[in-house]
Order: structure tokens, then C-alpha cells, then sequence
């Protein structure tokens, strides 16, 4: 089975600015892409997130998600955390929310469970909304954030046990926080696990967070391959994307060599499945 696949717009990121919208989705229908991603942040650019219900029709393309960051120690009520229930109240053309969850009180470090209680009384606030619209929240782990790990959002979706929230399994911040028991993870979050994305990445103290680079498929240290493989053994099926944050440059041809990357490690993984079955390190 080919996976669908999507690229999230941080590839469309460079130091000089950022692509249009519309020049975002026309490169990737003629890479070959199936699906766009648009990420919101804290709360700039939520126009457009009007012009996600034209894509479908538009450009041929799903929209895999819109990405999100919470910060609840500016409380509830900011503007910024109001958006995102406003967004998922007026949404049209994408049914996913990927959710990062910055903070949840400035005293409060990253993974702390203290913060629980905080982060479920939002959470079931916006799940009235998603249960109404047919929207998904998926928990976005990220270095540095209250959730960073994916246990931190497997504790979550395990407490409030909902059908609308789930997980995207983050390549780059498994790899920048742990980067060991990959499989370990992978079972624990397979229950909640509606998305991957991906990225190459090495240790590097120039990369993002001064921990490990993001970079093209073809890149990198982290084998891609062995956790393309991992997903595999645990019967992942939903779309893969690429995260692409900080990699600047050519965006369409960096694009373009993840995905025909990803797709040969597909089809290599399809003819020797055996290839995949590394001694993961604990």
C-alpha cells in the first residue's frame, strides 16, 4: 500500500519570507503530492484558513491538517487560545487540528503531569466543539513545549479517552528529545495515532533548539526507513507527511526529492520487508 502524503507549509519557510498560499498548492499538485497543510501558529494568518474549503476544488489536493500552538499561561481567555476555538467553529475543507500545546502555566516545565488538569479542562471545552463538526484534535509533541514527549500525549488521550482527539507521531522531535525505543513508542501510541510526519535530521548544535537539524528526506542521520518500517509493524495506515521547518532554500526542489525518497523507501520496504528489521537500540 502507497501511503497518501502531505507536506506541511514550514517547507515554505525561508529567510527571505514565505511562498503565497496559492503558489504553496499549485507546487504541490505538480509534485505529486496528495494532500496541503497550513499552520496557523499563535494566532497570525488565520485568514487564511478561509481559503482551505476552495482547495479541494481548486488544486485537487486533501487538506491533511491546520497546526496550532496553545499557550495557556497567557490564560484562556487571550485572543490567541480564543482563535482556536474560533477556528474550529468556523472551519471548512479540513476536519484535523493538529494541536501543540506550548504551555500550560510559566512554572510548569516541559512533560510535567502537574499540568494535566489544566490542559484537559481546554481540551474538553474544544472537544464539544470538534464533537458537533466532525473535527479531529491531534496532539503535536514538540522540543521544549509542555508536550514534548509522546507519552505526555498518550497520558492525555488515555485520560480523556475521546474519539476526536488523537496523536501525530513527530519524527524530528522523537529524535531531537529521546531517539531511543522507537518501537517502544511507536506500540504505546498506535491506539491514538492518526498521522506521522517525517524528517532527516542529525545531532547538530546549529540545528533547531541548538539539538539536531530538520532536513530532505535523503538527509540525515535518522534512517527513515527503519521507522517507515516500525509504522508498517504496527499497521499505520493514515497520510505521512514532511515537516520541513528551517530547511530554507528551493522549496519545490526539496519537495520534490522527499518524496521521491519516501516513495522509494516504500517500494524497497514493499520487495524486502526483512530489510527493516533492525536491532532497535533501547
Amino acid at each position: 500500500m502507497a501511503y497518501r502524503v502531505y507536506a506541511m507549509d514550514f517547507s515554505f519557510y525561508n529567510s527571505m519570507g514565505i511562498y503565497s498560499f496559492e503558489a504553496r498548492c499549485e507546487m504541490l499538485k505538480e509534485i505529486g503530492y496528495d494532500a496541503a497543510h497550513l499552520s496557523i501558529w499563535h494566532g497570525e494568518r488565520w485568514r487564511d484558513a478561509a481559503k482551505l474549503s476552495s482547495v479541494k476544488q481548486k488544486y485537487g489536493l486533501d487538506v491533511a491538517g491546520v497546526y496550532v500552538v496553545l499557550d495557556l499561561s497567557l490564560g484562556e481567555s487571550h485572543p490567541r487560545n480564543q482563535g482556536i476555538l474560533k477556528l474550529l467553529e468556523t472551519m471548512e475543507g479540513c476536519s484535523t487540528v493538529e494541536l501543540a500545546i506550548q504551555s500550560v502555566g510559566s512554572h510548569l516545565r516541559p512533560s510535567d503531569p502537574a499540568g494535566d488538569d489544566i490542559a484537559v479542562k481546554w481540551l474538553e471545552q474544544a472537544l464539544k466543539i470538534c464533537e458537533r463538526r466532525n473535527i479531529d484534535i491531534l496532539l503535536y509533541t514538540h522540543l521544549s513545549f509542555w508536550i514534548e514527549r509522546h507519552e505526555d500525549a498518550v497520558r492525555l488521550c488515555r485520560r480523556l479517552n475521546h474519539p476526536n482527539l488523537g496523536i501525530v507521531f513527530c519524527g524530528y522531535h522523537w529524535y531531537a528529545v529521546d531517539r531511543t525505543n522507537l518501537a517502544g513508542v511507536l506500540r504505546e501510541v498506535s491506539p491514538y495515532l492518526k498521522q506521522v510526519n517525517l524528517s532527516g535530521s542529525r545531532p547538530s548544535p546549529h540545528g533547531f533548539g541548538n539539538v539536531a537539524t530538520i532536513e530532505p528526506l535523503d538527509e540525515g542521520e535518522l534512517d527513515n526507513f527503519a521507522l517507515l518500517g516500525q509504522l508498517k509493524k504496527i499497521g499505520f495506515d493514515g497520510m505521512i507527511g514532511f515537516q520541513g521547518w528551517s530547511e530554507g532554500g528551493d522549496a519545490y526542489s526539496k519537495l520534490r526529492r522527499s518524496l521521491q525518497a519516501f516513495r522509494d523507501m516504500e517500494r524497497r520496504l514493499e520487495a524486502h520487508p526483512h530489510w527493516a528489521e533492525l536491532s532497535l537500540l533501547p
